[in-house]
């Protein structure tokens, strides 16, 4: 890995860290169904900022809907620390939605599937959970990374 991806990967997890430290008050992240959100300013913003052709308010319901729906379906599937992590994303940057949420979350599990499938020396620490609290790893990567230049 090199140096400016190792850069990369530590700016991205320091973000998430802050995300997930501004979302510790994010309520329902480990309730058995999806937290309600109000996604209808974020559909009717979409609907105004919309370039293609029928992108209105309805169609941005439907996407919402369709979305919650995959969110009840899988819900119990998804970290809990992930969970909390999303739901503070999705209340906290703008008008909520479920669609982002989802992202969020298909995301953080497919981050956590990749972390989990590299050998411990080119995990990323900040990426290492136990029992939801951040858990640093002496990463031997920046040795590994002046190795490959």
């Amino acid at each position: 890995m090199g140096t400016n991806m190792l850069v990369l990967n530590r700016t991205f997890a320091a973000r998430v860290a802050l995300i997930a430290t501004l979302s510790v008050g994010a309520g329902n992240a480990l309730a058995d169904d999806p937290p309600q959100l109000n996604v209808g300013p974020s559909c009717e913003a979409a609907a105004r900022g919309a370039i293609v052709a029928g992108r209105n308010k309805a169609a941005c319901m439907d996407d919402e809907n369709t979305a919650l729906a995959d969110l009840k379906k899988n819900w119990s599937k998804y970290a809990s620390d992930n969970k909390t992590l999303c739901i503070g994303t999705v209340r906290s940057g703008g008008p909520a939605s479920y669609v982002e949420l989802l992202q969020c979350l298909e995301i953080m599990r497919d981050a956590r599937a990749i972390q989990n499938a590299l050998p411990l020396e080119e995990r990323i620490p900040d990426l290492e959970q136990t029992s939801g609290a951040a858990t640093r790893v002496r990463a031997k990567s920046s040795t590994k990374a002046r190795r490959h230049h």
